[in-house]
């Protein structure tokens, strides 16, 4: 068989690029190597994604407009987002959405774990473990194989560089769990997270709590037994899942006939680990310059150029703050404090609702840069 387009991997991003392509006309396989796979995430997703992608309703099992955070002290900042909410979403419900839709879109979707991507005239060959999808050609590739992508490594992109092993488990609701069932909590505690933080995200039918850390730092099961010690839940997971995220882009995610999206890319941002809008954005960014490659020549670099214009200032600057406070718990102490300014919690939430950076007045830029500076002196 021949494509023009293969993707690899067929979660968001991946899903994303595939309908898009297959709309545009042009011949598309999706291959995911693990329809069942459930992927460890909390899944929670922004009000504006859900708009641009007209993410059904059913999907989103919670809204969730309040959430917590806690210091390790166990103090505790509760904040509103009062012009939007907090969708919650189940990884493996979700992702097959996307891949049914790419699927109605015109691509066609199979199941196999890409073994070999070989140049080959004008593009590729692609193998796949024991032959489940027979060998085919494409022109052009699209690698949404997540953190540990054989894409990447098979073309030769520059690695990832800063990767973080997350695990979360997930409680049925019971009497004890119920109280937790309508707000999100966030944990800056040491001894749940040294470098990162603990989540506590509520669902349709379950809790998912969570933590995560530098890959091959600390204990992450021991983080999280911990974590769950601290919250006072003594029933038992009944799933526990881990894997790896990419909390760094990679110094290229483009070349002449490929491109890299989402995890695979390393489209995850520091501080808040928030991979499923970047992914999906990452795939529509890539595929419309992927269409505008194979119907104009033009390069495939414009897709990396457009995606870092837009929110190279957000990686930027959530990399900046987890580097200021998420060093040890003085300053996480300290982090948590800042939470409860009202100003503060207005700019991070109307800027994480459609990701972009609000400004403030100019009092209040210096009002919080004045609160910054002294928070950092007092933690240090």
């Amino acid at each position: 068989m021949h494509y023009d387009v293969a993707i690899i991997g067929g979660g968001p991003s991946g899903a994303v690029a595939a309908a898009i392509l297959a709309k545009a006309g042009f011949s598309t396989l999706l291959l995911e190597r693990n329809f069942d796979n459930v992927k460890p995430c909390g899944g929670a997703i922004p009000l504006g994604l859900i708009e641009e992608f007209n993410i059904p309703a059913e999907l989103v099992e919670k809204k969730l407009s309040r959430m917590k955070a806690r210091s390790p002290k166990g103090r505790v900042i509760a904040m509103n987002m009062p012009n939007g909410y907090v969708g919650m979403v189940r990884r493996e419900k979700f992702d097959r959405y996307l891949r049914v839709e790419a699927e109605r879109a015109g691509a066609v979707v199979a199941e196999g774990l890409a073994t070999s991507i070989t140049p080959e005239g004008d593009g590729f060959l692609l193998k796949t473990l024991n032959d489940k999808v027979a060998p085919f050609h494409a022109r052009r590739i699209i690698g949404a194989d997540g953190a540990n992508s054989k894409t990447a490594d098979a073309l030769h992109f520059p690695a990832n560089e800063l990767k973080v092993i997350a695990m979360q488990q997930r409680f049925k609701y019971t009497p004890s769990i119920e109280k937790f069932s309508n707000m999100v909590e966030i944990w800056f505690d040491g001894e749940v997270s040294p470098d990162f933080y603990g989540w506590i995200f509520p669902k349709a039918d379950h809790l998912a709590i969570g933590t995560g850390t530098e890959d091959n730092k600390h204990n992450i099961k021991a983080l999280q037994k911990r974590f769950v010690e601290k919250i006072g839940i003594t029933d038992k997971p009944y799933l526990d899942e881990a894997a790896k995220i990419p909390m760094k882009p990679r110094k290229s995610f483009t070349q002449e006939k490929a491109i890299l999206v989402g995890d695979a890319a390393g489209l995850v941002t520091p501080a808040n680990g928030e991979g499923i809008f970047f992914a999906m954005r990452s795939g529509k960014l890539g595929a419309l310059a992927m269409i505008e490659h194979l119907k104009n020549g033009a390069p495939l670099h414009n897709y990396e150029k457009e995606f870092r214009k837009l929110y190279a200032p957000i990686f930027f600057g959530l990399e900046v703050l987890q580097a200021a406070y998420y060093r040890n718990d003085r300053l996480r102490e300290s982090f948590v404090a800042i939470c409860a300014d009202d100003d503060v919690q207005r700019i991070t939430f109307d800027s994480y609702l459609y990701k972009k950076m609000i400004p403030a007045s100019w009092p209040v830029q210096m009002k919080i840069f004045g609160k910054n500076i002294y928070h950092l002196i007092k933690g240090s």
